[in-house]
């Protein structure tokens, strides 16, 4: 992760201010990452934005994305595992 240093400098860091919501990723349920990616798509999609708060906001879409992602896979597996053992 960023150090919160100049750009270019690592991975971008998760700003729960920018997303609108309330707390950091590992404490955000998957439909409150998925309420998140839609705002931030649909403000992005006004196109009303600078150049810098658009491509924040697209990073910030992009953390939301796969921590929404990795939630899915997550959940996946876990049924996946649960059908299994059911039929053993």
């Amino acid at each position: 992760m960023s150090d919160g240093g100049p750009r270019g400098e690592g991975q971008p860091r998760f700003d729960p201010g920018l997303c609108g919501v309330g707390g950091p990723l590992e404490v955000l349920s998957f439909e409150e990452l998925l309420s998140a990616l839609e705002a931030l798509t649909a403000r992005l999609a006004t196109g009303e934005l600078g150049i810098e708060a658009a491509a924040d906001l697209y990073e910030q879409a992009e953390i939301l994305h796969a921590a929404a992602a990795e939630r899915l896979e997550a959940v996946e597996a876990r049924i996946q595992k649960l059908q299994v053992n059911r039929e053993q």
